[in-house]
């Protein structure tokens, strides 16, 4: 059971963070449009200027809303900005038992934590190639004793939740989009996740999707997530979706679904 969170956790992490299907950058979806996959959280075009998200499957156990907004074009790039608050304790108490569940030792109880994420983007379209560019400041609150010990020393996992220990953190990257067919498109981006003070104190992370369009209303994706970065064990690198129990990477599949509500 230990092994399937994981997997869970990373893949939400790998396809979690992907106009319309375009999560990933400044355009918003158009208004009362709705998006969401297996691992994607649920999207909503709330108007002309405000989209929201939460993530279902997490909710009751980590509860997590963001919110886009648009904002003036800059430079030629359409700019938007996001912000995400997320409340992780409830799922963090929840795995911290010995038994199947378990990935925090029961040593430890995780007091109350709040998490703040402010993010800028700014895409534009050159010679049919979408690209975005993305910066911002993450807060971490622990609201209580936080012992150093109870980390989750996993890739993508350690340098999410190290903002908690940290209390603060940058994170910037760089998205490129292509369609190169009417049906297929290809997803790259690099990401650089900095904590500064921190026992492990960054995370460069690259990703490929590869997707398949049926409709404007269904798409499949494929790809790999990279990641390299310090750890309070070293440094490490890895390639995701990883299962453990095989020692080996697979390619994840996701499916997505999208409605206009009337």
């Amino acid at each position: 059971m230990k092994k399937i969170i994981f997997c869970f956790i990373i893949a939400s992490l790998v396809f979690g963070e992907t106009k319309k299907w375009d999560a990933h950058s400044a355009y918003l979806l158009p208004q009362k449009r709705w998006e969401m996959g297996l691992f994607q959280p649920f999207r909503y075009g709330y108007s002309e200027t405000i989209e929201y998200s939460v993530h279902p499957l997490w909710f009751f156990v980590m509860p997590n809303f963001s919110l886009k907004k648009s904002q003036s074009d800059f430079a030629g790039f359409t700019s938007a900005s996001q912000y995400k608050i997320v409340y992780p304790t409830p799922f963090l108490n929840m795995i911290a038992k010995e038994g199947i569940m378990g990935i925090i030792a029961p040593d430890f109880q995780m007091p109350p934590m709040l998490g703040l994420s402010a993010s800028w983007l700014m895409s534009k379209n050159m010679s049919g190639v979408d690209l975005t560019l993305k910066g911002g400041l993450d807060l971490g609150f622990a609201f209580g004793d936080l012992d150093t010990r109870s980390t989750i020393d996993l890739p993508l996992v350690y340098h999410r939740l190290g903002v908690y220990y940290n209390n603060w953190g940058f994170h910037t990257g760089l998205d490129v989009q292509k369609n190169i067919s009417e049906k297929i498109g290809v997803l790259v981006d690099a990401d650089l996740r900095l904590l500064p003070g921190l026992n492990g104190n960054y995370s460069l992370e690259h990703k490929l999707l590869l997707s398949w369009h049926k409709s404007e209303n269904f798409r499949i994706l494929t790809g790999y997530k990279f990641v390299m970065g310090e750890y309070p064990y070293g440094s490490d690198m890895r390639l995701l979706p990883y299962i453990p129990m095989y020692e080996t990477w697979v390619p994840m599949i996701e499916f997505q679904w999208a409605r206009k509500k009337r």
